[in-house]
């Protein structure tokens, strides 16, 4: 496919004028195979720090995409009020961490102010381990370009990593 085809092919169904650039979609409901490729302690645009995690799709149909997990575990919310997902969210960064078979250590929680840093530590250990995600999109009434996207995990067969011993080292 050449560029002009390309550009066709997205002019058919975009107004310039009145579209936006950004239709990113991700990924549709379903159950994927994932691996974890990054980890780390992120700050949202609205300056919320997060826990974000880039998880890459490893097989089937949408092999190679990405889906981007961000966990926010502050207390309350920018307008001051109980954050009404920290139970959600402090769940999933327990159910992440026994499905990839890591323990938090007690202390990753202490400091509230470090608390991301330290998971993204922790959860360091994690990258290339793969998981099932079980991806659940449901339309937002309000915001319709911003869908739910609920999450579960479950464990998944490890992939064979291969065995080196130094007389198969090239060099």
């Amino acid at each position: 496919m050449s560029l002009r085809d390309a550009m066709n092919n997205v002019a058919k169904d975009f107004d310039a004028k009145n579209d936006s650039v950004n239709k990113f979609e991700g990924l549709p409901s379903g159950d994927y195979t994932v691996a974890v490729s990054k980890v780390e302690d992120s700050t949202a645009p609205w300056g919320a720090e997060q826990l974000s995690f880039v998880l890459e799709v490893v097989d089937g149909e949408h092999a190679g995409s990405k889906e981007f997990l961000r966990i926010g575990l502050d207390e309350v919310t920018s307008k001051g009020t109980p954050n009404p997902m920290l139970d959600t969210n402090i769940r999933m960064v327990m159910k992440l961490a026994a499905v990839l078979g890591i323990e938090i250590p007690d202390e990753a929680w202490d400091d509230d102010s470090m608390v991301y840093e330290n998971l993204a530590k922790v959860f360091q250990a994690t990258i290339g381990k793969t998981m099932i995600m079980k991806l659940k999109v449901r339309p937002n009434k309000k915001k319709p370009e911003y869908p739910y996207r609920n999450y579960d995990f479950e464990e998944a067969e490890q992939p064979d990593s291969p065995e080196v011993d130094d007389d198969n080292m090239p060099f």
